[in-house]
């Protein structure tokens, strides 16, 4: 089911809260930040996203989440963040990054920029 930003940033700070890894913790508090920046512009009105256990999933469009393509953004065990966008179900083909979480936004922007999800002056 599709959140508001503002929920899903809730969660993922409450997650974060409650995790008792370190390491996991940090990769949470990434995602939050994610989810926080996403809220916080212009995007949050163009972008769609729900959460899936620790995951965060973001897609272009208002279509029922999974049935389209959408970037999965997960924490990794090693504290580090996964990126993958989901847009073909052959693995290899998947574009995907792992990032630091202190560069999970830069990241997310980067994305937004390659796939043309925002004008360069958004």
């Amino acid at each position: 089911m599709r959140q508001d930003w503002e929920q899903i940033a809730s969660y993922f700070g409450a997650a974060r809260l409650r995790s008792v890894n370190d390491d996991l913790q940090t990769a949470l508090g990434g995602i939050e930040d994610v989810a926080k920046s996403i809220s916080q512009s212009a995007m949050r009105q163009g972008l769609f996203g729900w959460t899936s256990m620790l995951d965060l999933c973001i897609q272009q469009t208002d279509i029922q989440p999974y049935s389209g393509p959408y970037l999965r953004v997960s924490p990794l065990a090693s504290g580090m963040i996964e990126f993958r966008y989901l847009d073909t179900a052959i693995e290899s083909r998947q574009w995907h990054r792992t990032e630091v979480p202190t560069q999970a936004v830069w990241r997310l922007e980067a994305f937004f920029d390659q796939l043309g999800w925002r004008s360069k002056s958004a």
